[in-house]
């Protein structure tokens, strides 16, 4: 569609004058690709690499293998640098960022309630009796 300059109508492609008040209308402006000079260089995504996922029973062993305290730690340590299968490595490099975030919210809870308690009980209360 293109707008007349002199009435500010917005006129169909295929007319060269406009419908309303006779004006020429301006030439259609190009295409964005044929304005662009061929010298420009394109930036395209690159290909994604696929990953063959793991079957349902394999993702459910590893969740349930991560979900054991210390050997789940271990394992998601060991998959997500030293993993062969890329799908599973993915899985423990996700677990292990979940759970140093947990790791780091539970921290910061234990801090502040244990300053809190420590505040509480080296503030002096004064009881008057009146």
């Amino acid at each position: 569609m293109r707008y007349c300059k002199n009435c500010g109508l917005l006129a169909p492609f295929d007319t060269d004058h406009c419908p309303q008040c006779g004006a020429p209308l301006p030439p259609e402006s190009p295409a964005p690709d044929s304005a662009r000079p061929e010298k420009t260089p394109r930036y395209e995504a690159e290909p994604r690499e696929t990953v063959p996922a793991l079957s349902e029973w394999a993702t459910l062993g590893t969740l349930l293998l991560f979900s054991i305290p210390v050997v789940g730690f271990i394992l998601s340590l060991a998959w997500s640098f030293f993993g062969s299968h890329p799908a599973r490595q993915r899985l423990a490099q996700a677990w292990l960022i979940r759970t140093m975030i947990v790791l780091v919210v539970v921290a910061l809870v234990c801090l502040w309630l244990g300053l809190n308690s420590v505040l509480s009980l080296s503030a002096p209360h004064y009881y008057y009796a009146f």
